[in-house]
């Protein structure tokens, strides 16, 4: 029988790597980040094909199963709403705004083919994933269009609206780094953008006037439309992005750290005035003995 104790261990190497630990360490730490990562988590960026995401579904539907049934606890959400629309400086010509309808659906947004794929600064790459959503989330407000003209608020025309987004996909992604540095020292955040090729299909019903009633103007329904599309743009669609913070371990001990150079500041400042006020003291002392002889 071999001798266990004898048998020297051999260097069995990883799919992505055929040089012995040493040389393999010495040359990923001169690779890229995107490529250093890459290699250590065992993922081709080029040929990897697109992951189901079905577990985040479920975890994304749960969650927002969650905020549809608090949401409906003493019609909180729709007093919300109501005061996130009338808080603030409204134009004179806008009454004020109730809401008079709010629904958010009962189906789930769906995410797909998640991959990472090569970015185009050299070095970098980017997280995409697709999805979709198909539901009835409806809006629906009452208001007036005030008339200042000959004298203020002339007249009043009645406005009802009822707006329901029937359709959202787009892909969403994680921009590169360079493109979306942090601001702030130590910032820590998430960034996520989207196509510009995204899907937002809405329906517009619109009520206009008290005795002679206007329904569905086409022009009112292609404001609203454009304006959301231009409001996501904005604010969404590359190179533009919103941040996802993330936690900061060292927050904590940052801000304690600032606080002792504070107060050790203020210590030294307070004793730096009771050194000029013994000095000056000292000063007029020996003034007055030189004045007294």
């Amino acid at each position: 029988m071999e001798d266990v104790k004898r048998v020297k261990k051999r260097y069995i190497p990883s799919h992505l790597s055929s040089a012995p630990p040493s040389r393999a360490n010495a040359a990923v730490a001169s690779q890229l980040p995107a490529a250093y990562i890459a290699s250590k988590t065992y993922y081709d960026v080029v040929h990897h094909p697109p992951e189901s995401t079905d577990w985040l579904n479920v975890l994304i539907a749960q969650a927002i199963m969650q905020y549809r049934d608090d949401a409906q606890i003493n019609n909180r959400l729709i007093l919300a709403v109501d005061e996130a629309l009338n808080d603030g400086v409204r134009p004179n010509f806008l009454g004020p705004i109730h809401v008079t309808e709010l629904n958010l659906g009962e189906e789930f947004p769906i995410f797909s083919s998640a991959r990472i794929r090569p970015s185009d600064d050299i070095g970098s790459m980017r997280a995409e994933i697709d999805f979709e959503y198909n539901d009835q989330i409806t809006l629906g407000i009452e208001t007036q269009v005030i008339l200042n003209w000959p004298r203020q608020a002339f007249a009043a025309l009645p406005v009802s609206l009822v707006l329901s987004v029937v359709r959202f996909s787009g892909t969403l992604i994680n921009p590169p780094e360079t493109t979306t540095k942090p601001e702030k020292p130590l910032e820590r955040y998430i960034a996520i953008s989207s196509y510009s090729d995204f899907v937002l299909d809405m329906n517009v019903r619109s009520l206009i006037g008290s005795r002679t009633k206007l329904e569905d103007i086409p022009k009112l329904t292609d404001l609203i439309t454009t304006k959301l599309r231009n409001i996501y743009i904005d604010k969404l669609v590359y190179p533009t992005f919103v941040k996802v913070k993330v936690p900061n371990m060292w927050e904590q001990r940052d801000k304690r750290t600032q606080e002792r150079l504070e107060a050790l500041t203020k210590e030294g400042d307070a004793s730096t005035s009771e050194l000029k006020a013994g000095a000056k003291e000292t000063i007029e002392e020996f003034v007055k003995d030189i004045k007294d002889t």
